[in-house]
This record gives C-alpha cells, sequence and structure tokens, in this order.
C-alpha cells in the first residue's frame, strides 16, 4: 500500500511474506479523509538521480459516480523506501498536449509504466471507463516536474506548489 507505504520481504522458497519497512505522511492520510482513496498502481521504474517512479490511481468517493484520476509519484530507490514526492492528480491523454491538471476526470485507471530515459519518455498504460486500453507517450522530464509539486520529508510536508502546467514551456 501507499498509506500507510508498506514494503514487504517475501521469500523465494515457500512464498511467506514479513513487513520489512512501513512509513506514512501526514499528506497522503489527507487524500483518505477527504474520501481520496489512493488505489492499485503500476510498478516502479528507477530514474538514475530521482528514485524510483510509479503512478497510481485515485478513487474520489466524493462524487457519485466516483471520478478517477492519476497521481505520478517518486520513492526512494534505498530503504525504507519513503515516498518523496507526488503530482496533483491528472487526466491523461494520449496526446502529449492534452495531460491535464484536473480535479475531475471520467473512470482513469493507471496499469504499467516504463522509463526510457534516453528518449525522455514515460510510456503509461491505462484504462478508461472499464472499456478501453490506452498507451500514452509522456516526457519523462515534465512528468517529473509534475511529481515534484507536493514533497514529503520525514518532518511531513516541506513544499507544495500547485500550478498550471503546459507542455508548450
Amino acid at each position: 500500500s501507499l498509506q500507510p507505504h508498506v514494503v514487504l520481504r517475501c521469500s523465494w522458497s515457500g512464498g511467506g511474506c514479513s513487513v520489512a519497512h512501513n512509513t506514512s505522511s501526514h499528506l497522503l492520510q489527507t487524500y483518505q479523509a477527504l474520501e481520496q482513496e489512493l488505489r492499485g498502481g503500476t510498478p516502479y521504474s528507477y530514474v538514475r538521480g530521482f528514485g524510483l517512479l510509479a503512478a497510481l490511481h485515485v478513487k474520489d468517493d466524493a462524487h457519485t459516480p466516483p471520478l478517477y484520476a492519476t497521481i505520478f509519484y517518486l520513492i526512494d530507490a534505498r530503504p525504507p523506501f519513503r515516498v518523496l514526492s507526488l503530482s496533483p492528480k491528472l487526466c491523461i491523454s494520449e496526446n502529449l498536449d492534452d495531460i491535464s491538471l484536473s480535479a475531475t476526470c471520467a473512470l482513469q485507471y493507471v496499469t504499467g509504466l516504463v522509463v526510457d530515459e534516453a528518449s525522455n519518455l514515460a510510456l503509461v498504460s491505462f484504462g478508461e471507463m472499464d472499456l478501453k486500453m490506452h498507451v500514452a507517450a509522456l516526457p519523462l522530464d515534465k512528468v517529473l516536474v509534475l511529481t515534484q509539486t507536493h514533497s514529503l520529508h520525514e518532518e511531513g510536508l516541506s513544499s507544495s506548489e500547485c500550478v498550471d502546467w503546459s507542455f508548450d514551456a
């Protein structure tokens, strides 16, 4: 899980698992308090100089029917693998220029992430309306900037900068 962020150590023989690390964040607890459920997401991709990048979807139960959006986030590549920073809620599109900051999305959920640093790409697979699957090729440098909108530290939230974003910049 992301909140609390629980890392398991699993045995190759027998398959038994135990908790290796367990970290928490007041900001991530706020999502739960506001009926913003942090749900499944992508595997982690290592990004040199940043840590491990992943994406998850947020289920907003404050609306009927619930709305879904994507959050990209970074965790430390070393134990205890703390959540370092995260993006605002986003709507993803296959069109590079259509990714937007948005408080509302229909039913969109991320399932996969592949990073190609040499090509500056983050390939993201996502489903929409439980009907279609898509792949978006997003500029990795822009995704990394977005993931640093809310920076977390052991003391709690250290900075948060919610700004309009344009890929033309």
